[in-house]
Formats: C-alpha cells, sequence, structure tokens
C-alpha cells in the first residue's frame, strides 16, 4: 500500500511539474511545449497541381488559385472548381476564407470551403483585408474611395465614401481605419469608420506626417512611422509601445494576428494582451494558424510557437518543393507539380 501511495504522489508531482512548465509557455518560457513531440503523418498526393498563381488555407482545406480558375480541396479531400475572370492575381487567407483580386482590377473572389462568391466593382481594387471570415475592401475613383467591409456571408456591414485620397487601410472585424491625404494638401489624417459612418477624422500630428501603413490588431492600432512601428490605442491618444522595422510589415498568411518583415516577426498575443517580437532564422515564406508558426526555405521547415520559439525543424527529401501551407491539424508540402498532404499525430 505504501508502495502504490508513493507512487500516486510521484505521478501527482510529475503532473504538477509539467503543468508548470506548460503555463509559463503563457509568458514566452517554454522549457516544453506540446509541439515539440508532434509529428506527421503522410497521407494523400494531389497530382498535376502546377502552373498556379498561389495556394493558400482556407477553413477545412486549402485554395488553389490559377489563371483563369480556383481549386478549392476541402476536408474531403476532394477538389472542386470554380472559373474566375482575370489571371495574376493576389491572394491572402486569415485561415477561414481567402481573397483573390488583381491589383488596380476590378474582380473580387471570396473563396470559401463551401462557395465561392465573384464580385464585380464600378471602381479599381486597391486594398483587400481579411480578418475572422469578415472581408475589407478599398476601392479607388477618380475623385472619391470607398471602403467596403462584408461579414462572414459576405453582406455588406457598412460602406463609407472619402474625397480624400486612402493611403492605406485596415479592420479589427468592428472598425476601419484609414491613412487619408486632402487631394488638395500634404498634411495626413487619420480616419475611423463603423456601421454608423464614418465618426472620427483628424490631422496627424508632426511627427506621425510620415505614416503611410496602418494596421489594426485587436484594440490596437499601428502606425508604419519612418522605419518604426508605433502601436496606439484604439482612439489613438496614448502610444502604447513602438518597435524598429526597417520595411512596413505585412499580415502572415494564415493568421493575422501576426506581422512580419524580412526576418523580424511580431505576433499578438490574446492572452497577454501584449506584442511578441523577435528575429528569427532566415525564411523566404511563412504561413501560421491560431497555435504555431510555420516557415520555409529551401528543403527545410521550420515550425515555431506564438511566443517565436523554434520547437520542430522538418526537411524535405524530393525536389521540386516550394513551401509549407498549414492549417490546425494538417500541414501541406506545395511542389511545383503536386501537393502532398501530411496529418497531425502524437
Amino acid at each position: 500500500m505504501k508502495v502504490i501511495k508513493s507512487f500516486y504522489k510521484l505521478i501527482l508531482l510529475f503532473a504538477l511539474i509539467i503543468s508548470t512548465l506548460l503555463s509559463l509557455n503563457i509568458f514566452g518560457v517554454e522549457f516544453i511545449h506540446p509541439y515539440m513531440f508532434l509529428r506527421y503523418e503522410y497521407k494523400k498526393t494531389y497530382q498535376g497541381i502546377k502552373y498556379y498563381e498561389d495556394i493558400v488555407p482556407i477553413k477545412g482545406g486549402i485554395a488553389v488559385i490559377y489563371r483563369g480558375r480556383i481549386g478549392i480541396i476541402s476536408s474531403g479531400d476532394s477538389i472542386t472548381w470554380n472559373r474566375v475572370a482575370y489571371q495574376n492575381h493576389r491572394a491572402y487567407s486569415d485561415g477561414e476564407i481567402a481573397v483573390a483580386w488583381v491589383q488596380g482590377g476590378r474582380y473580387l473572389h471570396i473563396i470559401s470551403s463551401k462557395d465561392q462568391k465573384d464580385i464585380l466593382y464600378p471602381a479599381n481594387i486597391e486594398k483587400v483585408r481579411v480578418k475572422n471570415g469578415k472581408v475589407l475592401v478599398l476601392l479607388s475613383g477618380k475623385s472619391e474611395d470607398y471602403l467596403i467591409m462584408y461579414d462572414r456571408n459576405q453582406n455588406i456591414i457598412f460602406s463609407v465614401k472619402y474625397k480624400e485620397k486612402v493611403i492605406d487601410c485596415d479592420f479589427n472585424g468592428t472598425f476601419a481605419v484609414a491613412i487619408l491625404k486632402p487631394r488638395d494638401s500634404n498634411q495626413i489624417a487619420i480616419s475611423l469608420a463603423d456601421k454608423r459612418g464614418i465618426y472620427m477624422t483628424k490631422l496627424l500630428s508632426a511627427n506621425l506626417q510620415s505614416a503611410r501603413r496602418c494596421y489594426a490588431i485587436e484594440d490596437n492600432i499601428l502606425l508604419y512611422n519612418q522605419k518604426r512601428l508605433e502601436v496606439f490605442d484604439s482612439k489613438l491618444k496614448t502610444r502604447i509601445n513602438a518597435f524598429e522595422f526597417s520595411a512596413p510589415p505585412e499580415y502572415a498568411m494564415g493568421n493575422p494576428n501576426i506581422l512580419l518583415a524580412k526576418n523580424k516577426v511580431l505576433v499578438y498575443s490574446k492572452l497577454r494582451k501584449s506584442f511578441v517580437l523577435k528575429q528569427i532564422e532566415e525564411f523566404d515564406w511563412m504561413c501560421a494558424d491560431a497555435e504555431k508558426i510555420v516557415t520555409s526555405r529551401g528543403n527545410e521547415i521550420r515550425i515555431y510557437s506564438l511566443n517565436l520559439n523554434r520547437l520542430k525543424t522538418l526537411r524535405v527529401n524530393s525536389s521540386g518543393f516550394v513551401k509549407a501551407v498549414i492549417n490546425r491539424d494538417r500541414l501541406y508540402y506545395i511542389y511545383n507539380d503536386r501537393i502532398k498532404l501530411y496529418q497531425e499525430r502524437w
């Protein structure tokens, strides 16, 4: 009986140590992380996938964007094809839905695992943002610019018109933020809008007049200003933090809480309600989901936690490898003529 009690005590002590170590992950101290023990098991190869423009994650699978068509590989492992009007698309996905558009064109394709919506606009598309299944579109006209936000069902939440030139825009799912330049002035202003319409527009202070890029992450507005990414509250009254970036950062494919520029990565932690910045090893491509970050370079795939600590390295032995796309428990190896699907196994 004493032996059994001692054994149970050891188990409880071990569980307590493990849970304590895992709880430190919240604060970025990762002595141990569950994904260190993760492995991927080969499941399937999709042949004849070549000459594509991009491949991005969507809920339950991936979208393959071609010149003239879009293919959806769903959770049922089937491929559904839809035709599109143009080629040379730009693409982005928040991990749930994807968008494809031609810069300066007029067609927008909103892609989900269930269907595809094609929208033709009367003005040119300048920028598209996607977050939490919602979409923000910036249209540029001769004398007016427009911001249109869609909900998860592609219904319009709001549409606002600016007489000023919209230099950049973003949204956090609730409100949109835009950097404005009056067409007859060099002064830079910032504007906030939601379903009530434009509810705030004000000139930026003198030290922010060089800002040309804006981002909205949770309740923060970020402005890229003279190689600094400055973080403000949602009312632009308090500067919370600032980070050095040599170039304007872009959102990581699959997770709009991650910004990257070259090898610098900035992650917003929802648990800590703060940002983590780290320079990681060089990569050519990054894709992320809600729990992991995957980078590709050459024939090497690296898996990071959201604390930007490297957890695993995978090596691709076959030739023609281009990049890896992560989508929850699936990892897709993208080649120049095929796609290989791997599934998480513990």
